[in-house]
């Protein structure tokens, strides 16, 4: 004998359903279930004049069982079909949209009950509350359980298959975490999930993937099918982030697949953009004006927020070598960029001291740069410095102990000194002789007169001419080091840069 559940209007539309232990699957009922929370809801959504609506997450124990994505795709299914309609089911994240349905399956002993909420997306009311109530049974528990990490799932196809690169689904970003909705999908073995994305503004994307499967992203430009970035484990447990900073109107695709083949299950994806309005944003970056030398080059100081960056407009008056450098304690990224074309020339993580990002670029007087600047880190916030400079062609000059470009015109090094020299070129090379009369333990020390950031190379050859030890960066930053124990003899020391235009001197040592 079925079990009638009354239908009660107080706070809540609640939507009985019962079973008898000779049914055979609960689809049937869950289809009726949702027929009848789509009436009510598409009553409510006409009441109120609603314009866009987007399908939002149902959650079991904060993960996405194959009972949720049904339940989802069911309901999409009703009040895309509801007659009389005059607004718009969106299935994904929006950015306009404004109203919301989503919600919570919850386990009550033998009863597993849904709650869905229609909530308004302007000020974040909830305007209408509902309940539906059913009878566990073996099936039910068997939806419930799949894709919460419990047993294990050979995966269900979701209502958005088959896509492909050919045939993506389109997913509209939201502009904050707050209002980018998760479209629930689902990965069978060797599946992969496709996303078009195409930001309406300039933007630091953020794309995401929560649930309790191993995902892996990939980011694509679509059109000319370059891969931009990817990610495994950068979200929260095993799941994908990618942050990225896109352009308005360039189509991106995202593609998420298992971390291996086998891997299967519900998860849900959600992308959405950080937009800095105002000074230091693409469309209105702050100028800064060029100085020539290390020494007359201002640093603007700037404040960071959570998932900020902040843009420099660049207009050299000569062609050059353009140094631009961040200072202060933030761990920053320095990315270049062709302000007209928007191509990416160049970028930098920790080029400068500490955790600075130091680009060097060679800049033409026809050209307009943009160099943007965020932290590392989507969640980096403090305060930073920004400069840029032309290196002094001072500095290129010859030293007084040029030619020393081969060994036997090596220059003479008494240990315990120092001597300065200078790569006038960036093929330069100096050769340097020394002799250790007492055997010990030498240390050998090259660096940048200016700062650390000369990238120095030193060989250390005995009295025959073979290589006993070589190093790159063993010192501060970019500096040169060696240290080793040396037997008494005569020894060379061939010192050499790896920039492509040497703008310091360095300072040599051995002690």
């Amino acid at each position: 004998m079925k079990k009638i559940l009354t239908l009660v209007s107080i706070i809540f539309i609640v939507i009985g359903i019962a079973y008898s232990q000779s049914i055979e699957t609960p689809v049937p009922q869950m289809d009726e279930a949702v027929g009848n929370l789509a009436k009510d809801i598409h009553a409510k959504l006409i009441e109120a004049g609603a314009a866009k609506v987007v399908i939002g997450q149902y959650t079991f124990a904060d993960n996405i069982p194959t009972f949720s994505n049904y339940w989802i795709n069911q309901l999409i299914l009703e009040l895309t079909n509801m007659s009389g309609r005059n607004y718009t089911i969106v299935a994904g994240g929006a950015v306009d949209a404004d109203w919301t349905i989503s919600g919570e399956i919850i386990q009550i002993a033998d009863v597993i009950r849904v709650y869905s909420r229609l909530t308004r997306l302007s000020d974040h009311a909830i305007e209408g509350s509902y309940i539906s109530n059913f009878q566990r049974n073996e099936y039910i528990s068997d939806m419930i359980s799949s894709g919460t990490g419990g047993s294990s799932s050979s995966g269900t196809i979701d209502i958005h298959e088959p896509d492909s690169w050919e045939n993506p689904v389109n997913y509209t970003l939201g502009t904050a975490s707050a209002n980018a909705m998760l479209m629930n999908r689902s990965l069978t073995e060797g599946d992969e999930d496709f996303f078009l994305l195409v930001p309406d503004r300039d933007g630091r994307l953020t794309a995401e993937t929560t649930g309790s499967i191993d995902t892996y992203m990939f980011l694509y430009n679509y059109d000319t099918e370059e891969e931009l970035a990817y990610n495994d484990d950068g979200g929260q447990g095993t799941n994908a982030r990618i942050t990225y900073n896109v352009l308005e109107g360039t189509r991106y695709l995202i593609i998420v697949q298992g971390y291996s083949s086998s891997t299967n299950g519900p998860y849900a994806f959600r992308a959405f953009l950080t937009v800095r309005e105002g000074a230091g944003s693409w469309n209105n970056p702050v100028a800064y004006e060029i100085g020539l030398g290390e020494q007359n080059a201002a640093v603007l100081n700037r404040s960071m927020e959570e998932g900020d960056a902040d843009h420099f407009l660049l207009i050299p008056d000569m062609d050059g070598l353009l140094i631009m450098e961040t200072t202060g304690r933030l761990d920053t990224y320095l990315e270049l960029f062709d302000a007209d074309t928007r191509e990416l020339l160049e970028e930098d993580d920790d080029g400068g001291t500490n955790y600075n990002a130091r680009i060097r670029y060679n800049v033409n007087s026809s050209s307009r740069y943009i160099a943007v600047v965020r932290g590392y880190r989507d969640g980096e916030r403090g305060t930073f410095g920004f400069r840029a400079y032309f290196a002094e062609s001072r500095l290129m000059e010859p030293d007084e102990y040029e030619p020393n470009d081969e060994p036997s015109l090596a220059t003479p090094f008494e240990i315990g000194t120092s001597q300065e020299h200078t790569f006038h070129t960036a093929n330069d090379v100096d050769w340097i002789r020394f002799n250790v009369t007492t055997a010990g333990r030498y240390t050998i020390n090259t660096r940048g007169v200016n700062n650390n950031r000369l990238d120095t190379y030193i060989e250390l050859f005995n009295s025959n001419l073979n290589l006993i030890a070589e190093d790159d960066d063993g010192g501060t930053l970019l500096s040169s080091r060696l240290s080793l124990n040396l037997s008494a003899g005569t020894y060379y020391l061939k010192i050499w840069c790896l920039d492509d235009e040497p703008d310091q001197p360095y300072t040599l040592t051995i002690e």
